[in-house]
């Protein structure tokens, strides 16, 4: 989906956003959404939260529909409940707007909430939406999509458009290595050119990633010192055009220690272009899957209000 990207983001805000009455938002087009709706509903009112309205919504454009009511009707915060994609989705229509997002991890990865500090089960969620405060947080932009966590290039891409709804139900975080054994097998690497303020140089890699937060898929971090408010996007590849780069480099990035190492380029920027030199590539925005030949990557500072725990500690920048 295409935004117009506002100049100015929101201001900061740690005012109470509770007692008005919400909106629940839940995916509905996953069975673990459907299945805790009731529940939700119910531990939200338990809290002493109050459910003016609660939707399983349909589609990107039921979702879209609905969060721009809130936003022309002076909401102050939305309850969404939903994996990693649905936060993105609402985050298109939220960023740049006053109405904040409350967050139910109800994903594989919760990579969104993780780097926020939000507890992956629902009550320690909702109590962060009862005792937390707002804050402004980062987004980035992909081709003007946004994204909270992380766009991806090659292998993973290659995974996560290889991955079913089903096994990822049987297998959650396990899905990725079993795929991903089996994808490897056939995957070819990339020929890239990388454009930044900072750094622009060519390079043949099996996987390039651009993130944005302290954690790109579940609890595997992009850095330690990554955080949703520096206005940074962290950008490495793994390795180089051979499998046995690529492994060393991912050993390295699991290790934490692949901010040093040769087979891995790393560093940080507000804005960057990707080309591919050979052929059309998929890119994983998401989780969303597309094939393009070039992105233009961006960081849109402070830009959506979210609700964060009481021990969040906001940056400097």
């Amino acid at each position: 989906m295409s935004v117009e990207i506002h100049p100015q983001p929101p201001e900061n805000a740690t005012d109470a956003h509770l007692p008005h009455p919400v909106l629940l938002l839940v995916n509905g087009q996953s069975r673990s959404g459907r299945q805790v709706f009731g529940e939700a509903i119910a531990a939200l009112r338990e809290a002493g939260i109050e459910v003016k309205e609660a939707i399983l919504a349909r589609d990107r454009q039921e979702t879209h529909r609905l969060l721009k009511r809130e936003i022309e009707q002076g909401a102050r915060l939305v309850v969404v409940g939903g994996g990693d994609g649905t936060l993105s989705t609402c985050a298109e229509t939220l960023a740049g707007s006053d109405v904040a997002m409350g967050v139910l991890p109800l994903g594989t990865g919760n990579t969104f909430a993780r780097s926020i500090g939000i507890p992956v089960d629902m009550n320690g969620a909702i109590q962060t939406i009862v005792t937390g405060r707002i804050e402004a947080v980062d987004v980035g932009t992909c081709n003007r999509q946004v994204f909270l966590n992380s766009v991806s290039l090659g292998l993973s891409a290659e995974i996560a458009g290889a991955l079913t709804g089903t096994i990822k139900k049987k297998l959650g975080l396990l899905a990725w290595p079993v795929i991903g054994f089996k994808v490897m097998s056939r995957h070819r690497s990339l020929k890239l050119r990388v454009l930044s303020q900072e750094k622009s140089f060519n390079v043949k890699t099996h996987q390039l990633v651009i993130a944005n937060g302290r954690y790109v898929a579940g609890p595997i971090k992009a850095s330690e010192d990554d955080s949703l408010q520096d206005h940074e996007l962290t950008v490495f590849a793994l390795g180089g055009g051979s499998k046995r780069e690529l492994f060393r480099a991912v050993w390295h990035w699991l290790r934490h220690t692949h901010k040093e190492a040769d087979e891995v380029p790393f560093f940080e920027t507000k804005k960057l272009r990707v080309q591919s030199l050979v052929r059309r590539i998929k890119a994983n925005v998401e989780g969303e899957i597309n094939e393009t030949t070039q992105l233009e990557n961006a960081v849109w500072p402070r830009a959506l209000r979210g609700v964060v725990p009481p021990g969040f500690v906001a940056e400097v920048g």
